[in-house]
């Protein structure tokens, strides 16, 4: 039986939520219940996700889409543009026209994760801000006896630095961590070592699949806007999706997470206390085989 997932996402500015569901797309694993998008200009978010969907097929066309919180809990609020509501993402100008996409779902983000996690075994993916998960549960408690785990792309240990999902909403990251539930964690480091070289690029863009080439057009808008043509794409969110299907493609510590809220110099770092505890965190990857498994996927 397929596994049943949510995906909430900030899609539309780094280039990897959109790799990450691209890849949702094409794994038969996968039964995904919808998409929520978080932090910033939500409705833009939502716009990259239902293109992305409409060109995998008729399929994923219709999967709802909803709109979540484009604020954060965070008590020191990010001071980028990014989290501005009308800001919009590089990639936006790769986005289909309204009248090509399955209409928005009209219920608020975190309302839809509610109903869609409380039917139980769904799996809710995190490659955002961790806002609409800590609003969901901390609304609706219940939730905390129906998800079975938590994936998420966030945190870092290896270096001195508050990674970039964590720190748009320490506060949020921090309700989800000590909630008690299972989670894995993928973290930044592994997105330095999974990354495409410019030939793994270039097979997107000359395959004749319409999703792959969808895909290539949002790695060349993400590389204009930052003004580097041969910019390379690291898998940070893409391997949160290939890990639930092949938990090999990393290594595994286990242990609880916790993340520093009162520190001037180290709001949003993230602490991990090995041993037992609810978390489990990819420490390394192979690189040649994640690789692989993207792109056999993406490709077929």
């Amino acid at each position: 039986m397929p596994i049943p997932i949510l995906l909430d996402t900030d899609i539309g500015d780094d280039i990897d939520d959109a790799l990450a569901l691209g890849l949702i797309c094409r794994c038969p694993e996968f039964e995904l219940c919808g998409v929520t998008t978080v932090f910033g200009n939500v409705q833009a978010r939502a716009r990259q996700a239902r293109t992305v969907l409409a060109v995998a097929g008729e399929k994923y066309r219709a999967i709802p889409v909803a709109a979540g919180c484009s604020a954060t809990l965070a008590s020191r609020k990010l001071q980028q543009p990014q989290a501005n509501a009308d800001y919009l993402p590089n990639q936006d100008s790769t986005c289909l026209s309204e009248r090509d996409l399955h209409p928005l779902d009209p219920r608020h983000g975190v309302d839809f994760m509610i109903e869609t996690l409380l039917a139980g075994d769904v799996i809710p993916i995190t490659i955002g801000a961790m806002t609409n998960l800590a609003m969901a549960i901390t609304k609706e408690p219940r939730l905390l006896k129906r998800i079975p785990k938590v994936i998420s792309m966030a945190a870092e240990f290896n270096r001195l630095m508050p990674e970039w999902n964590i720190l748009c909403d320490p506060e949020a990251a921090h309700i989800v961590f000590s909630s008690g539930l299972p989670m894995d964690v993928i973290t930044w480091d592994i997105g330095r070592t999974v990354r495409f070289a410019e030939a793994d690029v270039q097979r997107l863009n000359v395959s004749a699949n319409p999703l792959a080439h969808r895909l290539h057009s949002a790695i060349t808008a993400w590389r204009t806007f930052h003004r580097n043509p041969t910019m390379a794409p690291s898998l940070y969110d893409p391997m949160t999706v290939a890990t639930l299907i092949d938990p090999t493609l990393v290594t595994w510590k286990t242990g609880t997470v916790s993340v520093e809220l009162a520190g001037q110099q180290t709001y949003g770092f993230t602490l991990l206390k090995e041993g037992g505890g609810p978390h489990r965190v990819a420490f390394d990857a192979d690189r040649e085989r994640s690789i692989d498994f993207y792109l056999r996927r993406i490709l077929a």
